[in-house]
């Protein structure tokens, strides 16, 4: 990863450049894959958090959940997955985008025979995560 000062007035921030292979990879819950940590609050930033979830081929729901706070976006790269916003089921493949406002429960599910791969985008950074289900998927 390289930095780079930027900003004119007031104090300086870094900007990054996160290089492929570079992302803090850590697990999803319930061994569902993994999620890679691009752009969050550990590097600087402060209104957005952007990472990429690696979503296993046959793997349990995902935990139906809600962010008080944050506004939730979901970018499809590649695979199927089940994005259940607020009750209502919507499937989704590659170049699909899902928004998802503050408040509004919401799970992802892979339901496809490949990995599916994800764009997540939280806005601002700092996500409060919030189950709303003991059950995977919310069902």
């Amino acid at each position: 990863m390289s930095q780079t000062d930027a900003g004119a007035t007031g104090p300086r921030r870094r900007a990054h450049v996160i290089r492929d292979g570079e992302g803090r990879e850590s697990q999803l819950r319930y061994g569902r894959g993994a999620m890679i940590k691009l752009v969050d609050p550990e590097i600087g930033a402060e209104q957005v958090d952007l990472h990429l979830n690696v979503i296993l081929a046959g793997s349990a729901p995902g935990p139906y959940h809600l962010h008080t706070t944050a506004e939730n976006v979901y970018h499809v790269l590649s695979g199927r997955v089940r994005i259940r916003v607020d009750g209502v089921d919507h499937d989704a493949g590659p170049g699909d985008t899902v928004f998802i406002p503050p408040g509004v429960p919401h799970s992802a599910t892979n339901i496809g025979d490949d990995d599916a791969r994800l764009l997540e985008i939280y806005a601002p950074a700092k996500v409060d995560f919030v189950e709303v289900s003991a059950t995977p998927g919310g069902t």
